[in-house]
């Protein structure tokens, strides 16, 4: 069992970073609050749910389904949104997972543990953009980027700085 103190500088920074990306992401992923749009009738779009005030006095969180009971069909890119979010997710697990058995267990500290590290990270960082991308470029004007996409974003720059540590661990080896 190798020591994670015995971990060069460029790991514990990937380490923390990926971490501290995790939490952001999983925070922002779960949320409501990706688009929100502040007119006559508010509403707030995330991943999974709507939260939606159709009259002052009655507001509610619907799921995409149940969102789409009030006539609108354009929601495959919601769709597409959860499954490109989630393969990301995975990759992002993935990374952290394979970043702690380099760091822990001395018989996974080659290059090729490193290499599917980097692969897993920027394979994440690539489909939770293109996932941020697809949400976000199909509302209007009137919707502004909410809090849970912001920690969304700001947790896959954490991810992508883990990523560049890494690349820099393998330099320097």
């Amino acid at each position: 069992m190798a020591n994670i103190m015995a971990a060069s500088m460029y790991l514990k920074i990937a380490l923390v970073c990926l971490l501290v990306g995790l939490i952001l992401y999983i925070i922002g992923f779960s949320t409501v609050s990706w688009m929100v749009a502040a007119y006559s009738k508010w509403e707030a779009r995330g991943v999974w749910r709507v939260y939606s005030c159709r009259v002052a006095a009655f507001c509610t969180y619907l799921s995409y389904g149940a969102w789409d009971y009030f006539g609108r069909s354009d929601l495959d890119y919601v769709r597409a949104t959860q499954a490109l979010e989630c393969i990301g997710f995975v990759f992002a697990v993935v990374a952290f997972i394979v970043l702690m058995l380099y760091l822990l267990v001395d018989s996974c500290r080659r290059r090729n543990a490193l290499i599917a590290f980097l692969v897993c990270v920027f394979a994440a960082v690539f489909f939770i953009i293109v996932g941020i991308a697809v949400f976000a470029t199909k509302h209007p004007n009137f919707y502004r980027v909410g809090w849970s996409m912001g920690f969304a974003i700001v947790g896959t720059i954490f991810m992508f700085v883990s990523g560049i540590m890494g690349i820099l661990q393998l330099t320097c080896r």
